[in-house]
């Protein structure tokens, strides 16, 4: 009776569960060509001069909104799309706290870098006749890079602050689904990311159980080629400090990283100004 009573405690939760599963995308019927007007070229502007003064959650909502008026007149504009996807990423992370509000924000990043990556017209028509996008990378050009990353790296935010235990369970498979997306940008821009996608890349690798592909020691090694990459870019430090680091349990290293980060001049790096500032006060936070 025991095992019957365990048996069934477990079937429910597994159907209690199955509200956790993600669902494959499905926007290519909002997507729009880029059509730009001169009222949503001067917005754009405008808005791309706030996203470098935004340092704080007000200042980043304030560009987040020109930005998304540019779409009222230009939907299909690629590198809007591109950068509202990299400021709810920023967004979710940086400026929210409660678990719900954060997947909400990171999953709005995914559909902007989804409707992004629809501008090849090719991806959208595969997309469209039923192929997952993760299927259809490979008609995926250098020109949706950015697409191709922010999707990824809104993907692995969701999972590490959106999901729970339960709900990175379920969904750890989609961590291959993004390991195809960094294998096409390595593909068709592999001087792309200052390490940010061989960073993304050690997430995945780490996360992934064997059976799905994944692999410490491949982990490792995309951890030191993110690094080889860093000059110039502070993510790279930043994210070895914070994430590999830690989960290896070597903190003196982890706290080195974080000081580095802390005591750096902004100035000196590439990083758009919003996350390099992101970076700088979350590495002080971490050190208290």
């Amino acid at each position: 009776m025991k095992t019957l009573l365990e048996l069934t405690a477990l079937f429910l939760l597994l159907i209690g569960f199955s509200g956790c599963a993600m669902q494959p995308p499905s926007h290519w019927q909002g997507a729009s060509p880029d059509i730009a007007t001169p009222e949503s070229e001067a917005l754009v502007q405008e808005a791309q001069q706030l996203f470098e003064l935004a340092t704080d959650r007000e200042s980043l909502l304030f560009s987040i909104a020109v930005f998304e008026k540019v779409l009222v007149k230009n939907p299909g504009d690629y590198s809007t799309l591109t950068v509202l996807s990299n400021q709810y990423i920023l967004l979710g992370t940086a400026y929210t706290k409660r678990r719900g509000e954060k997947s909400n924000h990171f999953n709005q990043a995914m559909r902007y870098a989804e409707l992004a990556m629809y501008s090849n017209e090719t991806f959208k028509q595969r997309v469209s006749s039923g192929t997952p996008l993760w299927e259809a990378t490979e008609a995926l050009e250098k020109a949706q890079v950015e697409a191709m990353f922010f999707w990824v790296t809104a993907l692995q935010y969701d999972f590490k602050e959106g999901m729970n235990l339960v709900a990175r369970i379920v969904n750890v498979r989609w961590m291959g689904h993004g390991l195809k997306f960094l294998d096409r940008i390595e593909q068709v821009a592999p001087e792309f990311g200052g390490g940010g996608v061989e960073f993304a890349k050690v997430i995945c690798y780490y996360v992934l159980p064997k059976s799905m592909g994944g692999s410490k020691s491949m982990g490792d090694d995309y951890m030191n080629r993110s690094i080889a990459r860093a000059d110039g870019w502070l993510l790279p430090r930043w994210a070895r400090g914070k994430y590999y680091y830690m989960v290896n349990g070597e903190t003196d290293k982890a706290r080195a990283d974080l000081e580095w980060v802390a005591g750096q001049n902004l100035e000196n790096f590439n990083d758009p100004m919003a996350w390099k500032a992101h970076f700088q006060a979350n590495a002080k936070e971490l050190l208290k």
